[in-house]
């Protein structure tokens, strides 16, 4: 076998897979057929062959054989060495093949993972969304007219879910607009977001505009000093199925400006000229402005306020003005406009680990390939891409079907003199929500935490700066950890008043996250009580003795008070960066 192989793997669930199942995979690469698989199922299946196409743009065919029929859905993912490069979600509706997006294929072994799910009955609603930084109402490339032509695209493209920024009295116009001509039951609401006094008549910067009925638009959260309707909030509406979607629009504050620090050293390296900023100087553009602070409050306080208790899946899109971390990672290093430039963006870091998913790459995952620039089509994109819009999602009900942005003016409007209708491109999104009761063995349970800002937290001991507040402050970077000057030694406790009864069923525990080796907790009680002053333990056990999130489960439990007491730890200490506790509403 020689280095460039190819690993052909299937796998079938849900309530009506067919056996026996046979199915059948092939590399295709122009007109040809570069490898391919024969495989039985009978629950999952795999077989390694060469293949000779490396540097060729392929494409996944995937067929039946014998007596069976493709899933419902079927997904297919192409991964290299590095990590993946393909995905594709295809719905074959009674076909007998499916074909994936095209791929380049690299050097090395390839992995190619399909997944039939077999699944009775209607599966969801494909909807496509659509996020658009407007500039300035649409007027400040061309005024009036100009908006008439962004409405124009907003129709060609055919979004169910707008989402606006820099909306700016124009709101109105673009519902007049796209609602033109159009039958009752594909007109579409809108709703203003940015609805504060303070921000009317003319500075209404975010909308959502939804064919969807609108079941609750969410009050707004404001922070003094930091945010307000002008930079986060949303709605709820239903699909036709019934299945409810959480959507939320953002603008986080764009000073720091985080693509000029990477054009700026991109081009000093490109021409040898002394760099101005650091790798950690670029990333702190993040970190000095009130970016952080706002994705913080819109990740730990702002939507978990707001849907409390409410598993339905989440879309977020908007301007977020800052980069992907993932596209800037050491895998992007020598992408075309990185130069060897890894940096791990906070913000967009935070999302992804709060789970959200940035739909334009998940579905474009070769950032080389497709960098996704939507900064700055009005100006030119300089040396550096600019990816600073998203469309990022939460729930196990979404797919992802495929992402692009809108960067060309149409052939009608070619003539103008101002070379795109915003100073940022649009980025599309198609999804299909399934329905969560057409998920294969039904919805599948879904972790509900107690709202970190409604907790209090004391401890038995505490070092100055690191008190127990800071376990359960939404923020990994601090933590409460015990007193060291002088040192107390162990068993120590942290006491978290949940601020209601809660029937518990679980605690998440976050270690250190400056990787420093004392106060990892590796031996613990849980005590649980109504009243703070009558404990009983929950559970005891073991956690591994290493840098990961540690879990506790156990059964519900009616109780007011948690006390984690830490009976062993690295450095006889116990520290944490968050604390979490799990419920079943």
């Amino acid at each position: 076998m020689n280095d460039n192989s190819v690993t052909f793997s299937v796998y079938a669930e849900g309530e009506s897979v067919p056996h026996p199942a046979q199915f059948q995979l092939e590399l295709r690469c122009g007109d040809g057929t570069a490898a391919q698989a024969r495989l039985t199922m009978q629950g999952n299946d795999s077989l390694t062959v060469p293949h000779r196409v490396a540097g060729q743009t392929c494409a996944v065919w995937a067929g039946t054989g014998g007596n069976a029929v493709l899933g419902n859905e079927v997904q297919i993912t192409v991964s290299g060495e590095e990590g993946v490069i393909a995905r594709s979600v295809l719905y074959p509706e009674g076909g007998t093949e499916v074909v994936s997006s095209d791929f380049y294929v690299p050097q090395g072994k390839l992995e190619i993972d399909v997944r039939h799910e077999f699944t009775e009955g209607s599966l969801g609603t494909r909807v496509r969304v659509m996020e658009w930084n407007l500039w300035g109402g649409g007027r400040s490339a061309g005024g009036q007219e100009n908006v008439e032509h962004i409405i124009e695209v907003i129709r060609r493209e055919n979004p169910d879910v707008l989402f606006t920024i820099e909306t700016y009295a124009s709101g109105e116009k673009i519902l007049e607009g796209i609602n033109e001509g159009l039958p009752e039951n594909l007109r579409y609401n809108g709703i203003k977001v940015t609805n504060q006094a303070a921000h009317q008549p003319n500075d209404d910067n975010l909308w959502i505009f939804t064919r969807y009925p609108v079941v609750k638009q969410y009050p707004i959260i404001s922070h003094s000093g930091l945010m307000s309707g002008f930079h986060f909030g949303g709605i709820k509406i239903r699909l036709p199925d019934g299945q409810e979607v959480n959507l939320f629009n953002t603008w986080l504050y764009h000073d720091g400006w985080a693509w000029d620090a990477v054009n700026q050293t991109v081009g000093e390296i490109t021409y040898g000229i002394p760099r101005t900023y650091t790798n950690a100087e670029i990333v702190a553009t993040d970190l000095q402005p009130r970016r952080m602070q706002m994705i913080r409050k819109i990740l730990y306080e702002n939507y978990p306020r707001l849907i409390t208790g409410d598993a339905s899946p989440i879309i977020m899109a908007g301007d977020f003005n800052t980069l992907s971390a993932e596209d800037w990672s050491l895998r992007f290093a020598d992408a075309p406009g990185h130069e060897g430039l890894v940096l791990q963006w906070p913000v967009t870091t935070l999302i992804q680990e709060e789970g959200f998913t940035d739909t334009y790459r998940w579905a474009n995952p070769d950032a080389a390939r497709y960098p996704g620039s939507t900064w700055s089509p009005y100006s030119g994109y300089g040396m550096a891409p600019g990816r600073i819009d998203y469309i990022w999602t939460k729930g196990q009900e979404i797919r992802v079907l495929g992402s692009y942005t809108v960067d060309e003016k149409l052939p009608e409007h070619q003539d103008s003199t101002v070379p795109f209708y915003s100073d940022h491109a649009a980025v599309v999104t198609d999804l299909m929500i399934r329905n969560s009761n057409s998920l294969p063995g039904g919805p599948k349970p879904v972790d509900h935490f107690v709202p970190w800002f409604q907790m209090k937290a004391t401890s038995t001991s505490q070092h100055v700066g690191y008190e127990a507040s800071k376990a359960i402050d939404g923020n990994r970077e601090t933590m409460w950890h015990t007193e060291w000057a002088p040192h107390e030694p162990l068993p120590q406790s942290i006491i978290l008043d949940l601020g209601s009864v809660y029937p518990v069923t679980g605690l998440d525990y976050q270690t250190r996250t400056d990787f420093k080796p004392d106060g990892i907790v590796t031996e613990y009680n849980i005590y649980g009580s109504v009243d703070g002053e009558n404990f009983f333990k929950i559970e005891d056990g073991v956690w591994e003795h290493d840098y990961s999130p540690k879990r506790a489960d156990f059964q519900g439990t009616d109780v007011r008070f948690i006390r984690l007491e830490a009976t062993q730890g690295s450095g006889n200490a116990a520290s944490a960066a968050e604390i979490k506790v799990r419920y079943q509403p």
